[in-house]
């Protein structure tokens, strides 16, 4: 976890001192915008649910299932939207700037209010659903404080470890790039999940 946060930061470094990365981030910032929230769905299908189902069969921790990728890809691709919602609400709410006052200001909002209770509870909420067989009856579960207690909040203290320094690095970053970054570091975490949990 440590060396990708690492890699992550070298790479914001060469964003701001490589002239070579620069013209190529914008390459990749101008194809973000144009593609709008279908390409969020899009990269966040891929990060989050493609990339680890293929660290899965390259590491033998599962067979195909290729309801299990749709599904997974399908969460993240719902999840892919809602932060590139985010991006662009933390621009307005707190402006463009990349002072230290400014990043934390959007990683707090981040961290302490999309995440806890947004992002994933409802990742968290989907997965169990899938697994309930997508009994409707299941969303009487997910709504009480118990399902957050129990199956969302032990999981907050590893994806804070991940996520902090990760989303610092990713608001250090021009609007146009915050999303291809951040989706760089989603396929990353997903890799990780699959070596730190077990099942789905």
């Amino acid at each position: 976890m440590l060396l990708i946060q690492v890699a992550a930061g070298f790479l914001v470094w060469a964003y701001y001192n490589v002239l070579p990365i620069q013209d190529w981030a914008r390459w990749v910032g101008v194809a973000k915008s144009a593609g709008g929230l279908p390409a969020a769905f899009g990269a966040g299908f891929v990060a989050g649910g493609i990339v680890a189902e293929m660290a899965k069969l390259v590491t033998g921790r599962a067979r195909f299932d290729l309801g299990r990728s749709l599904w997974v890809g399908i969460v993240y691709g719902v999840i892919g939207i809602l932060v590139d919602l985010l991006y662009g609400l933390q621009a307005q709410m707190f402006g463009h700037g990349t002072d230290l006052g400014t990043l934390t200001m959007k990683m707090s909002f981040d961290m302490l209010v999309f995440t806890p209770f947004l992002s994933f509870p409802l990742a968290g909420a989907l997965f169990a659903w899938r697994k309930s067989g997508y009994r409707m009856s299941f969303w009487r579960v997910a709504l009480r404080w118990s399902f957050y207690r129990d199956e969302i909040a032990p999981t907050m203290p590893l994806g804070w470890a991940y996520w902090v320094p990760m989303v610092y690095l990713t608001y250090a970053l021009p609007l146009a790039l915050q999303f291809p970054f951040s989706m760089l570091a989603e396929a990353a975490w997903s890799v990780l999940f699959v070596f730190m949990v077990a099942g789905e």
